[in-house]
């Protein structure tokens, strides 16, 4: 017996107010990963993306279009790549604000990040700084109800492990990445429901970015 292959649909989030930021060259390389294992991917620049302050009880019709375009594509992902910057020892504004648009999925028959997979990546220009984000990024994903990859990926003293454009140079970090992409794939496969490449209602993103190419 023959079984179609499963397509998942990755996406990515990172990226803060700086340009080249290692926080968004870091998921790049894991969704490069991620698509080569076969999945969908697409990734959000939180910089080029530009979503203003999250405001409790607002509709989303009054939000923008990127606004509504970053909702959709986390109702449809099946697993995500979260990356942030270490700032002050906790996740970076722009990130905690991206999340707090999940609010939006709240009354999904999915609420939250319910049964995706989160993959998640901290960088920081020191060594133990980024470790320390990581713990708060666990707590969140959990109280949104996601299940996070059991490899999490710290890359510290960031500025001697990316170049100036925000692409990783060190090949350690650069294969724990590659593991990671990887990684949330099967995850995603093993959980998500049997489909086709071919099954999305809302056409094709493979390769998709927002802002920046995978």
């Amino acid at each position: 017996m023959v079984f179609e292959k499963r397509c998942s649909r990755v996406v990515g989030i990172g990226g803060t107010l700086r340009r080249s930021s290692s926080s968004l060259g870091a998921p790049r390389r894991a969704l490069s990963a991620a698509e080569e294992a076969g999945a969908e991917v697409e990734l959000f620049d939180l910089r080029e993306l530009g979503l203003p302050m999250y405001e409790p009880g607002r509709a989303l019709d009054d939000y923008g279009p990127e606004v509504r375009q970053f909702i959709e594509a986390l109702r449809e992902a099946d697993a995500l790549i979260l990356s942030t910057a270490a700032y002050h020892g906790t996740l970076a504004g722009v990130t905690k604000n991206a999340l707090d648009f999940t609010q939006f999925l709240a009354r999904d028959e999915r609420p939250y990040l319910a049964g995706r997979v989160v993959g998640l990546i901290s960088t920081s220009g020191g060594e133990r700084a980024a470790a320390n984000t990581t713990d708060a990024m666990v707590h969140v994903v959990h109280a949104l109800r996601g299940v996070v990859a059991p490899q999490i990926v710290t890359i510290g003293g960031a500025r001697k492990r990316f170049d100036d454009e925000g692409n990783i140079t060190d090949e350690g970090s650069g294969r724990r990445l590659d593991s990671l992409g990887r990684l949330v794939v099967e995850m995603a496969e093993g959980l998500g429901p049997d489909r086709g490449c071919g099954d999305r209602g809302s056409g094709d993103r493979r390769a998709e970015a927002v802002g920046v190419g995978v």
